[in-house]
Parts: C-alpha cells; structure tokens; sequence
C-alpha cells in the first residue's frame, strides 16, 4: 500500500462534521463559563448570610471568608481556563471557515467564528497575540443613548470584562473581610 492510499482524506463532510463539533464545543464552554458565575453568586450570598449573621463569632466569619476567597481563586481559574479553550476552540472554526471552506477575501467575515472575532485577513497564527485582536470593538448603546459608546471605552464592554470584574470584586471584598475578621482574632 502506497503512502497516498493509507492517508485518510479531510473531505468537504469531515469539515462539515468538525464545525459542528467545534460549534457545540464552544457553546458548551461558553455556556458553562455563566452556569458556574451564576453558581459563584449563590455560594458567596448564601456565605455572606452566614457570615454577617448577627451572632456570628468571628472566627467563623474568619473562616468563612477564607472559604469564599478560596472558592472565588478556584472559580476565576476556572473561568481563565475556559475563556483560553473557547479561545483555541474558536480559531479552529476559523481556520476551517477560511481554509476549507474558501471564505476568503470578500467573504471574510461571513463566518460565524470569523463575525465573532472580527481576526483581520493578515493575522498570523504563530504570530504574537496582538495579531489576533479585533481591529475595532462591537460598540454597544446603552438604553437611554442615541449613540453607541466611543471606540476607546467599547474596547473594555466584553462578558469577560464583566467575569473578572465579578472575581476581582469577590477577591477584594473577601480579602478585606479576611483580614478584619483576623485583626478581630488576635486583638
């Protein structure tokens, strides 16, 4: 058997098959990145009842902050994790936009994954990061605005944005509250 005749081809039916694996795949990840925020939510309210109870000790809320900041550093990697997958997941889709399936020049951007992550045709994939940048941000509007908001503050209105604000918050308010209910044990 020759070499030609033992590879397996990558027809137009593979490719079609591999987008769909990889679409299911990213909106699995992307749906799970919300199910467990909304998840890190209910745990640190249902903490923060404990810990701000009236006769609560304060090495409780000792603990049970440590408890919450923990579970906030284990969920914000898990997020960080998630968002790398669903990155890589993302430009597969991409590339087999591109290369299989011919969209190229003018249909650039016809894509799903291509529209979503607005990658510019000459992107490199082994180039550094800044390559894979949108070349200009979604600009949203707010409710009551007429016009969307400036290119320069749209860069930073992204459900990532909004994940790491939620961490980050959780991160400095259970710090805080850390650290007093601390001071309050060993004063």
């Amino acid at each position: 058997m020759s070499e030609t005749e033992s590879k397996p081809s990558y027809g137009p039916d593979d490719a079609r098959a591999e987008y769909q694996a990889v679409v299911d795949y990213h909106a699995s990840i992307v749906s799970s990145r919300f199910t467990i925020a909304g998840l890190y939510v209910a745990a640190t309210g249902f903490v923060a009842a404990a810990v701000f109870a009236a006769d609560t000790t304060w090495w409780a809320r000792f603990g049970g902050s440590a408890f919450a900041l923990w579970l906030t550093v284990c969920l914000w990697i898990l997020e960080l994790r998630s968002r790398a997958l669903f990155t890589n997941v993302a430009h597969r889709g991409i590339d087999i936009e591109h290369r299989c399936w011919g969209l190229v020049d003018g249909d650039w951007y016809a894509g799903f994954f291509s529209r979503q992550y607005k990658e510019p045709p000459a992107a490199d994939p082994n180039g550094p990061e800044e390559l894979h940048r949108r070349s200009e941000p979604d600009r949203p509007r707010l409710a009551w605005a007429s016009k969307p908001m400036s290119i320069r503050l749209s860069r930073f209105i992204s459900h990532s944005m909004g994940l790491d604000l939620l961490y980050a918050g959780g991160l400095l308010f259970w710090g805080a509250l850390l650290v007093r209910a601390l001071y309050k044990v060993l004063c």
